[in-house]
């Protein structure tokens, strides 16, 4: 069935400028993802078609009620369905395949009353928010005499193979004819970006460590090195690479840039047509490469070493 709500999307473009364009830096008590996205989106200036492209820690019906009050549109990779899941997915009646693209025309309350009970009952249609759950377009208390006050919430959920065992699903305001799953999974396939620059900008540009101790200076390291990402990234994007007949593609040499650029802002022994020299260490792009994700934790790393 096609979505009965259509969101218009034409003129829908995609810039990828591997720049960042906004930061919220929390204390750590104070830190959440969720938290970070919506006052984002809230004090974004992006008018007309934008599209946010988020993984799994994004998956809230607040933050999909933040992007469609905004006007914009979402794209979020959420918890494939079984049954010790506690995702969106959980409590809909979804179809037992291994494939689908199911429109859901939501509406939340965080009442429940009798009559409430018996609508929940429609499990596709109507879904109760707990009090102590966030979501900022319905009253955190009500009287049990305060009329129940819904929120209409339409989204897809869509499911598609990226490889021959393995599934990935995701939720989207996005309109079926114009979106199908196949133009949806390259979309989230951009995705991808996102995790290569924050490694560039940890290890690359060095955000992984501080040298301050006072907060203050450590916000100033933090955007200085954002900073120094975003203008390495505009520099290398106007290098220009020769093709020739090579087995592989080639891209620009990202930490030598890096590096060239920093030396360039310090004026060392750098020449003006810094594109120029940047363009003689390029990379070459091997698609199809994986590695394992190594998942360990990070412990802090003195300076002592200064003073020996």
């Amino acid at each position: 069935m096609k979505n009965p709500h259509k969101i218009s999307t034409n003129g829908i473009k995609l810039i990828k400028s591997h720049t960042y364009e906004d930061a919220v830096i929390f204390k750590r008590k104070e830190a959440g993802e969720n938290k970070a996205l919506t006052e984002m989106v809230d004090r974004s200036a992006l008018q007309g078609n934008v599209i946010v492209i988020a993984d799994r820690g994004y998956e809230a019906y607040n933050n999909m009620a933040y992007i469609q009050e905004k006007g914009w549109f979402y794209l979020i990779r959420v918890k494939d369905f079984n049954r010790y899941s506690s995702g969106i997915l959980h409590g809909l009646e979804l179809p037992d395949t291994e494939e689908f693209d199911e429109y859901i025309d939501l509406k939340i309350t965080r009442k429940q009353t009798n009559e409430m009970k018996k609508l929940f009952e429609q499990r596709n249609h109507y879904r109760r928010i707990a009090h102590n759950k966030p979501f900022d377009y319905l009253p955190v208390k009500s009287k049990k005499s305060d009329p129940t006050i819904l929120y209409n919430l339409p989204f897809r959920i869509v499911r598609f193979p990226i490889s021959q065992n393995s599934y990935e699903v995701v939720v989207t305001n996005l309109d079926t004819d114009e979106f199908p799953a196949d133009t949806l999974k390259q979309l989230y396939g951009m995705r991808w970006g996102i995790e290569t620059s924050f490694r560039d900008l940890k290890y690359t540009v060095g955000l992984l460590h501080f040298h301050s101790k006072k907060v203050e200076y450590i916000l100033q390291e933090i955007f200085a090195r954002l900073i120094m990402y975003n203008f390495s990234e505009l520099i290398t994007s106007h290098v220009v690479i020769e093709k020739k007949d090579r087995k592989y593609e080639y891209k620009v040499n990202f930490s030598v840039a890096v590096h060239i650029c920093r030396e360039f802002l310090i004026s060392i022994n750098i020449p003006p047509d810094i594109e120029s020299l940047i363009a003689r260490y390029i990379t070459p792009i091997r698609p199809g490469r994986s590695r394992p994700r190594e998942m360990k934790s990070k412990q802090a790393i003195s300076f002592m070493y200064r003073i020996a």
